[in-house]
């Protein structure tokens, strides 16, 4: 189907209506009355979009696999309606031999016909899907006689029915012959509809499926009510237009799936090739990033110079929006990529909570909002990271589009949360510039900014609802947006409620603000590009680590064996991309160097969806370049083991 070239005789067939074409040189005289035809007769049922060779075998394919079933039915509907008749109908009583023609005729269709259907059906099916055109045209042609003879034979009935008597004095029977036209005429409406997938079984059906009453009826209608043999003739010739109608409807119907499947292989080919360029981006841009903004951080502890303290800060900011700006596109493409792994179970609410108020805190006293809380010990059922990013992306939005006062107000933001019925809804409230009800489903869409036309960057860069709306999909909770231009609004987030926190660990919940201890943890890392190797290596071993790098696997294994530590590594950081191996198989040769089952995280730039499901098939958590050095330190002290001091 990925072909696009057109046989001469369905693109001239495709052709715009009324577009007049000049014979092409080496056209015979019978292509050339085809196309012809074609121009003539496209004006009624609309032109058919011009196809390749591939792409009309497989509309002939589909259109004899759909042929094939509906007319199995169809036949079987004859013969129950067959069976009905001989009950029912006015038959000629004698001579004897008219009764062997009723169970003949019977048997024609129970015994012939519908097991012929049956055996066309199978041998349809077995069509193998490759299968030639000439082998689907003849399979086409055997079916288009099938349905031709049995609706013969159905007309053949005629001759044994009691036969019109038009004089005065005759009662009318509603099931002798003249009767039995009738209802066969009316019957056609079911023969068009179920045959609709071929023009030439309809017109065989009609057609030729009506000469015996051509000569069992005809005759007297002719003589007697000629006006009634031109009204049936008439009749004949309207299901006939209607079959070329219906069928080429069918046939379109095919076409329009064609062309839709391929808009959809077009789109997600442009998806894959928009993930690949951004995953191919935030790569290169994520290694200098991460190594910048640890050395940046470095230097910020180590000079003394005010002003060059405020320079290094700017320069801060700027790799911490460059961060923010990769970090939002890489959660995008992972939410589109359906890579986003979520572990839904119980998470207390407060902790959570309160953690993202400590962290927004300094951002709203700087801005002079004030930030409160209130919660309740309450556990819900959901991922808390994810959930963790819903709440915290309504807060800084709210905290950024709050104004410090305005009109006498002091802005303020508050952080709630209620029970409803199952469920509990935490609200971010505000009392900001508002939204406009027309732009509040706006304001989900990536790159998307409803009050931000300037684009400061202090304001983000319009990801952060997006991310939302899609997490919020993914775990199946529900969003909810409030908001009045000029007096504030509220953002809330409804999850599954599990029930009470136990009274005993309700005050064991704190949040953890000073930098880990990370004293005597050995640490084992993995990375072939050496400028970052040897920065990171530096910040961790300030921390109080014991670090083995290498540029490999091999090299970390040799290393360790150099140094035959007394126990360790108790954590292992690799590259995902490497020279020779990916960070997955590195990981998998340090542990069985090792011997043991050793905590790893596999840190990466490249959001290739391949990568990502990739690594969420092995098992294994991801950190995404460029990594700020307070996340890689909150990480490796959830690994550290303890001391006998702090295990007692």
């Amino acid at each position: 189907m990925a072909s696009r070239i057109q046989t001469r005789r369905y693109a001239d067939a495709g052709a715009k209506p009324g577009a007049r074409t000049s014979p092409c040189a080496g056209e015979t005289a019978h292509e050339i009355e085809f196309r012809r035809f074609a121009e003539f007769v496209n004006p009624f049922p609309g032109a058919v979009a011009a196809l390749s060779t591939e792409q009309h075998l497989f509309v002939k394919r589909e259109l004899l696999r759909s042929l094939s079933r509906r007319a199995v039915c169809w036949t079987v509907l004859v013969s129950v309606g067959a069976t009905l008749l001989s009950i029912y109908g006015s038959w000629i009583k004698t001579p004897e031999s008219y009764r062997w023609f009723r169970f003949a005729w019977i048997l024609g269709l129970w015994g012939v016909a519908t097991p012929m259907a049956a055996c066309l059906l199978k041998r349809t099916m077995a069509l193998p899907k490759h299968a030639s055109a000439d082998a689907v045209e003849q399979m086409h042609w055997v079916w288009a006689a099938a349905v031709t003879l049995t609706s013969f034979w159905w007309a053949v009935g005629s001759f044994g029915l009691t036969p019109p008597d038009f004089s005065s004095h005759a009662p009318y029977v509603k099931l002798a012959s003249l009767g039995f036209l009738e209802y066969t005429l009316i019957s056609h409406t079911f023969t068009l509809l179920l045959l609709a997938p071929s023009l030439r079984a309809n017109l065989g059906s009609f057609v030729l499926g009506a000469i015996p009453f051509g000569f069992s009826l005809a005759p007297p209608l002719l003589i007697y009510r000629p006006g009634i043999l031109v009204f049936y003739t008439s009749q004949l010739i309207g299901y006939c237009f209607l079959a070329w109608f219906v069928f080429y409807s069918q046939q379109r119907s095919y076409v329009k799936q064609i062309i839709l499947d391929e808009a959809r292989e077009r789109a997600e080919a442009a998806k894959a090739e928009k993930n690949l360029l951004i995953a191919a981006i935030s790569h290169d841009l994520r290694q200098p990033l991460t190594t910048l903004g640890l050395k940046l951080n470095f230097i910020v502890r180590s000079i003394k110079s005010t002003h060059l303290v405020e320079d290094v800060s700017l320069a801060q900011r700027q790799v911490d929006a460059m961060e923010g700006m990769i970090n939002g596109a890489l959660d995008i493409c992972r939410l589109e990529s359906g890579t986003w792994n979520v572990e839904v179970q119980e998470v207390a609410l407060p902790s959570l909570l309160r953690g993202i108020v400590v962290d927004m805190q300094p951002l709203a006293e700087a801005k002079g909002l004030k930030l409160r809380l209130h919660s309740r010990p309450w556990l819900v059922h959901t991922d808390r990271h994810a959930l963790d990013r819903i709440v915290r992306n309504m807060v800084i939005n709210a905290v950024r589009y709050t104004p410090s006062e305005e009109g006498g107000k002091k802005g303020h933001v508050l952080v709630s949360c209620q029970k409803r019925g199952s469920h509990i809804k935490i609200n971010v409230w505000d009392n900001g510039i508002g939204i406009p009800e027309g732009r509040q489903a706006d304001i989900f869409k990536s790159y998307v900014q409803v009050n931000n036309p300037e684009r400061n960057r202090e304001k983000g860069f319009g990801l952060g609802l997006s991310i939302v709306q899609g997490l919020a999909n993914l775990l199946g909770h529900t969003l909810d947006v409030d908001s009045t231009p000029g007096r504030g609004s509220r953002f809330s987030v409804t999850v599954p409620f599990i029930g009470l926190i136990p009274p005993e660990l309700r005050e064991v919940q704190t949040v953890e603000d000073a930098d880990p201890d990370l004293t005597n943890m050995v640490v084992a890392i993995i990375e072939d590009n050496r400028d970052l190797r040897i920065e990171i290596s530096m910040r961790l071993s300030e921390r109080g680590c014991y670090v083995v790098a290498g540029e490999s696997s091999s090299d970390v294994i040799e290393q360790l064996g150099i140094e035959a530590l007394a126990s360790g590594p108790h954590f292992i950081l690799s590259d995902y991309r490497l020279e020779n191996e990916d960070g997955i198989a590195a990981i998998t040769a340090v542990r069985a160097a090792s011997g043991a089952a050793i905590p790893a995280i596999l840190w990466s730039g490249d959001t290739s969806s391949a990568v990502l499901k990739k690594v969420a098939v092995s098992g294994m958590k991801l950190l995404s370049k460029p990594v700020s050095e307070r996340t890689l330190l909150t990480t490796l002290a959830k690994y550290k083991p303890k001391t006998s001091t702090e295990g007692g």
